[in-house]
């Protein structure tokens, strides 16, 4: 789960948490006309003079600011900026721009402003900025944070947002793009501009650019060779023989099968309290609607925070009864996690490592045993690890092989070790992602058993599929599993919304290391609503609409058949757990079998 750091960095529209209608504009002159402001600030002005306090800690040669005149658009002015240096982090090549204005929760507002891209060396034609307007001081619900793909012509982008938050005693509020993180590119920028309305324009009324992201075309080549992949990796030729108990084949027997349960572990994140009886209020009708979607659709569990050392004690009974139920249901369950190494992550009052780190080490050594050990034969497998580019605490008290030492002491074959982190997929941040690359290699050239490797995926903005595929080979060089483990995708347009998640599902099924997706806001809560699959009355939302189309229709396996003479009946499926049923002279029997490689079974049916 998310640090608070990771909050800051990851709050899409921390000001806007309710969806505005789609509603495009096509230039300023409309859109003020049809919204008239209360107050505009208008930093056109400013960006076309490059003041040094636009560009003030850009490290030098990093990047040039142009003035530049303009012909057939609704301006005359605009800015060429050539990113030469991006450098690692996405935060230090930037614009900045200051404003003294104090909102107040309930107000909404507009980021409008003109941009194309002229040239990129991202090898998937993807020219991308990233947006932040936030008060100065670093609350991350005061955020409004948004990465933009550009295209080759000018396009008026408008970005509504609602005010969540009052920031009376903020001396002045800043608006930032950001360049760092990705290739050089070339882009231009023209009439930037901040709309105030006040309290008095709603923002579902308020205007929201479609956002465009490249391969989100039908005919992408990536999307067809991805589904071509589907068929070959994830179904698999599944040969039944009839016969009764002296091994003679059964004829003309009906033969009806249906998968149960992925291979695949298409999963949720499930907060225990809402599946455990008596807790918090929650209904019996409730868990059971609860559980029925999981069934539904859902192969693998994560116990939200369950088995997290912080909040164990206090959840262990809601968490028993999860792992129960899991148990019943055939469910996969993964533990998330063994060491989240920052000291806000350690139980309250826990001070050891104050005292002596000698003991505190072989503490952390004594609690991966413990846990590990609470649940025998329940989990499949651990994050081992979590979030090491942010959290690094105890790597910086004790020495960076105690890690080494961590996933030695959780090795067992009953379960897989990760490793875990965000913004690898999802953000424009090159340094995180090589940081990851690092410990994971430092792992592994040291020998301790890692046996998989995870992608948290919290995203916050579309990125291009062949760049999220390029990201992920960039890890096949280790040759270990993989998994997302925490998707969620908090997006104000739920048409792009959903668009994007059906493809991100497509690239991940399709990808031969890839093991698993778990969705980390399944179900409605307050922190993310938005970026849920199904609300709290457990309705199905655009994205929740994809999720049960590919899993219960497009990648699901249903068919009657009839044996042969011989006793036999084939198919082609996806690959996991069926309930098989056999119907003969009017007497049905039931099996369950497990459909991995190709699978050839002998079943022994009662003819009589």
């Amino acid at each position: 789960m998310t640090s608070i750091k990771k909050k800051i960095q990851l709050s899409i529209f921390g000001l806007c948490l309710v969806s505005p209608a789609i509603a495009e504009v096509q230039n300023l002159e409309t859109l003020n006309k049809k919204f008239p402001p209360v107050k505009d600030f208008d930093h056109s002005a400013e960006m076309l003079s490059v003041a040094e306090t636009m560009t003030e800690g850009v490290p030098e040669g990093a990047m040039t600011v142009q003035p530049i005149e303009v012909s057939g658009q609704p301006f005359k002015k605009a800015i060429t900026v050539d990113i030469k240096k991006p450098g690692a982090s996405p935060w230090a090549v930037r614009l900045k721009f200051t404003e003294k204005h104090h909102w107040q929760k309930g107000e909404t507002g507009i980021i409008a402003f003109y941009a194309r891209t002229l040239a990129t060396k991202n090898p998937f034609g993807a020219s991308s900025l990233l947006l932040q307007y936030k008060p100065a001081y670093d609350d991350w619900r005061g955020h409004v944070q948004r990465d933009l793909f550009l295209t080759k012509e000018w396009k008026l982008i408008t970005i509504p947002f609602e005010t969540q938050i009052d920031v009376p005693n903020t001396p002045n509020t800043q608006l930032q793009l950001f360049f760092g993180g990705v290739e050089p590119q070339t882009i231009q920028l023209a009439d930037l501009h901040v709309f105030s309305y006040g309290k008095s324009t709603p923002l579902a009324k308020l205007p929201l650019s479609k956002t465009y992201y490249p391969g989100i075309e039908d005919d992408a080549p990536w999307r067809k060779a991805a589904l071509k992949r589907i068929q070959k990796l994830r179904t698999a030729q599944f040969k039944l023989k009839l016969t009764d108990s002296q091994g003679k084949p059964i004829s003309n027997a009906k033969v009806h099968l249906t998968l149960k349960r992925h291979k695949f572990g298409f999963g949720a994140a499930v907060r225990s309290e809402e599946m455990a009886v008596g807790a918090n209020g929650v209904s019996q009708k409730r868990r059971d609607q609860y559980a029925e979607i999981l069934n539904k659709t859902c192969s693998k569990i994560t116990p939200t925070n369950g088995m997290k050392w912080k909040l164990y004690a206090q959840m262990k009974n809601n968490l028993e009864q999860l792992l129960t139920w899991c148990k019943k249901h055939d469910m996969t369950v993964r533990g998330h996690v063994l060491i989240w190494p920052g000291f806000a992550r350690l139980p309250e009052g826990y001070n050891l490592y104050k005292k002596n780190k000698t003991a505190f080490r072989k503490d952390l050594v004594d609690h991966i045993k413990k846990f590990t050990n609470l649940y025998p034969d329940t989990f499949s497998e651990w994050d081992v690890m979590n979030e090491p580019y942010t959290e690094h605490e105890f790597m910086d008290l004790l020495g960076k092989e105690v890690v080494l030492e961590w996933f030695q002491t959780a090795q067992s074959p009953k379960y897989l070790s990760y490793i875990n982190d965000y913004g690898i997929l999802s953000d424009n941040n090159s340094e995180h992602r090589k940081n990851y690359h690092y410990w994971i290699d430092y792992i592994v050239k040291n020998k301790a058993p890692l046996d998989g490797i995870g992608f948290q995926g919290h995203f916050k903005s579309p990125v291009p599929p062949e760049e999220i595929l390029h990201r992920i080979d960039s890890f096949g060089k280790y040759g270990k599993k993989m998994q997302i483990t925490e998707f969620d995708f908090d997006y104000p347009d739920t048409e792009l919304q959903a668009k994007f998640f059906e493809d991100f599902l497509i690239l991940i099924y399709s990808h031969p290391l890839m093991s698993a997706h778990i969705n980390w806001i399944f179900l409605a809560d307050n922190f993310r609503p938005t970026a849920a699959l199904y609300d709290r009355d457990f309705k199905p939302t655009p994205m929740g609409k994809v999720w049960e189309k590919l899993l219960t229709q497009t990648w699901h396996t249903e068919k009657s058949l009839v044996s042969g003479k011989d006793g036999a009946v084939s198919t082609r499926g996806y690959k996991g757990l069926y309930e098989v049923t056999v119907e003969l002279g009017g007497k049905k029997q039931t099996f369950s079998l497990m459909l991995d490689d190709n699978t050839t079974k002998k079943l022994v049916v009662s003819a009589k």
